[in-house]
């Protein structure tokens, strides 16, 4: 369940990784790893967008085994460091907003 407030940026987010699959499928790449029963079952779900990362890695890289370019999923140290950037943005908006409230 997410809060209302982040659906916009989450799907306009989507749409833009979207995008970038969409970009690495004409240029022979857009496919992630699967687990080896489920990539032999379905040889081509590798490149399906149900199956990419909602947080894709922004550059591509070739698995040895395959062939395929690939992307990963952006490490979570990424993740964890611009939360924190939005959660310092927002706390020291409200504190600048404070001081703005309390002088008038």
């Amino acid at each position: 369940m997410l809060p209302e407030a982040v659906k916009p940026d989450l799907a306009r987010h989507l749409e833009r990784a979207r995008g970038q699959h969409r970009r690495d499928l004409q240029h022979g790449a857009g496919w992630v790893e699967l687990p080896m029963a489920l990539a032999r079952k379905y040889p081509n779900a590798g490149r399906e967008w149900a199956w990419q990362w909602v947080f894709p890695a922004t550059r591509t890289y070739v698995d040895r085994l395959t062939g395929h370019r690939r992307r990963h999923h952006l490490h979570e140290s990424v993740l964890q460091r611009v939360v924190k950037e939005a959660g310092d943005w927002s706390n020291d908006s409200h504190v600048h907003h404070g001081r703005h409230s309390d002088v008038s």
